[in-house]
């Protein structure tokens, strides 16, 4: 018999499986641990296996942002270059002109081109490369005592940050519930869930600014009331 939440399941699992390469072991370690523990128990209600989805989130949160925001940029032209040492001269000389033109590795895997121009075997070969280099600069920005390395940390301390802030923006709108008549403070409630829920590591991000304009739309709200 299935949990009654498997689909959850099954997205967090797919979560982790993907999970940036960068992401420290213990937090990876700690999110299959918590996986399998909620599989485990089917009575479990959707709160409690969104609340332990969240605990892993907010972890995750700054790993993730500072890879993709580092590989979008400075080591993204470290991928590109190991990528093309991966694969043969024939999959290169298709690839190559793309990248040099800007085109990032995952907008040129999910391209027609991409399908059209290789076949089976040579996309695999460039996707493959894609694993290979994601891992071999995961170790670097891990271990590597120099500018890629300090640079990640960097971002990590920043996204760390800015989670912090979101976190101290989505309290105090719950703290405006308080406030208001019950149809009010349902619907700022309903809003911090989803601002919460935002964090999930399976949901997209919360964005501050979001979180930002609610509170002065209830602040204004309140404040015509008085």
């Amino acid at each position: 018999m299935s949990h009654p939440h498997q689909s959850m399941l099954d997205e967090f699992q797919y979560a982790i499986k993907h999970s940036v390469p960068t992401l420290p072991p213990v937090i990876k370690q700690e999110a299959q641990k918590l996986h399998d523990d909620l599989a485990q128990n089917e009575a479990l209600d959707e709160a409690a296996i969104k609340h332990a989805f969240y605990t892993i989130g907010i972890k995750e949160y700054p790993y993730r942002h500072a890879y993709e925001e580092l590989t979008n940029s400075t080591a993204e032209e470290m991928l590109n270059k190991m990528v093309l040492e991966h694969v043969d001269e024939t999959v290169r000389a298709v690839i190559k002109p793309h990248l040099e033109e800007g085109v990032s590795l995952s907008e040129l895997v999910s391209s027609d081109l991409f399908i059209e121009s290789l076949d089976a075997k040579q996309r695999y070969q460039v996707e493959d490369g894609i694993l290979v280099a994601q891992d071999k600069l995961a170790e670097i920005l891990r271990n590597r005592v120099g500018e890629q390395a300090q640079q990640y940390q960097a971002l990590v301390d920043e996204w760390t940050r800015k989670a912090q802030k979101i976190e101290e923006a989505i309290e105090e709108l719950e703290q405006l519930a308080q406030g208001g008549d019950e149809t009010q403070q349902a619907e700022i409630r309903n809003k911090v869930e989803r601002f919460r829920e935002g964090f999930l590591v399976t949901e997209p991000d919360p964005e501050l600014e979001l979180v930002k304009k609610e509170i002065e739309y209830w602040k204004d709200t309140f404040a015509q009331e008085e």
